[in-house]
């Protein structure tokens, strides 16, 4: 069986000139570039490459599955698990 949540590529940012790596400023312009494909699997499971482009980052894997209930075989979390970790986050 496929992990469900995989590091696919590691990639660490680079800092930008004159950037101090961890430092906060009261105003911070920032750029948030992510890209995603996603493909159905057999049954009601799915799988997303998700990749964070700017700030350089890395790349995962992640695999959904629907419930019983739904006609899936509730092997992975369901799709809203994944977006109620991504809202609390």
């Amino acid at each position: 069986m496929d992990e469900i949540i995989k590091k696919v590529i590691s990639r660490t940012a680079k800092p930008g000139p004159g950037s101090i790596p961890g430092s906060l400023q009261p105003h911070q312009d920032r750029e948030l570039r992510v890209s995603l494909e996603a493909e159905s699997l057999n049954g009601m499971k799915k799988r997303a490459i998700v990749t964070l482009e700017q700030p350089e980052g890395s790349t995962f894997s992640i695999i959904c599955d629907e419930g019983a209930y739904l006609g899936g075989e509730d092997t992975a979390p369901p799709p809203l698990a994944y977006f109620s970790a991504a809202i609390a986050f």
